[in-house]
């Protein structure tokens, strides 16, 4: 049996670009690249990991495209497309070429519209991802859960994976809506779940 690491983000830091990276995380204002992970991978019996976008954009599925090339522990690619564009279609045949390419993600936690994945520009562009064979991985705070059961129920066929278990606010104790909330989900069976 195979051990992978889920989610793993690899990155040339850029202070601008990953602003979302503030002081509060300094440790992490640096970069990140698969030759730092390998040896920790293999030291804990890990055969791979599935490296997931942080950057919102194409050019950094290219990046991970890269990497994959060079570091075979590199076994699956989260990245991203722009599922709202008319063009859609035609990006994700695109990325049909690429083996490695697993699915997609946006980072919906930082939209000022916290019900974005309802929309119906984004909901087209998640209908097409099963007919290309692409997972999605939902990246929201606890406070988007409330729209998770009509977005995982509209399709019933796509797989789902919630990342960070939507980020419960664990430090603080408050967690009783998140508690509620996700286990409601537990009823999706096309929707996983990843703890990272």
């Amino acid at each position: 049996m195979k051990r992978i690491d889920s989610h793993q983000h690899f990155w040339k830091f850029d202070s601008v670009r990953d602003s979302w990276i503030n002081d509060d995380m300094k440790v992490i204002q640096r970069d990140f690249l698969p030759g730092d992970l390998q040896p920790i991978l293999e030291q804990n019996g890990f055969d791979g990991c599935v490296a997931v976008q942080s950057d919102q954009s194409e050019a950094e599925n290219h990046f991970h495209f890269q990497n994959a090339e060079n570091f075979d522990f590199i076994k699956g690619i989260v990245g991203w497309v722009d599922l709202q564009s008319k063009a859609v279609e035609e990006r994700l045949q695109y990325y049909t070429q690429f083996k490695k390419i697993k699915g997609f993600r946006h980072v919906l936690q930082g939209e000022p519209q916290r019900d974005l994945m309802l929309q119906p520009d984004f909901m087209n562009g998640i209908s097409l991802l099963r007919k290309y064979n692409f997972t999605y991985d939902i990246l929201i705070f606890k406070d988007q859960l409330q729209y998770i059961p009509k977005f995982v129920s509209s399709f019933p066929d796509q797989l789902f994976v919630i990342d960070h278990i939507a980020k419960p606010d664990i430090k603080n104790g408050e967690i009783d809506q998140w508690k509620k909330d996700i286990k409601q989900l537990s009823q999706f069976e096309n929707l996983f779940c990843k703890i990272s």
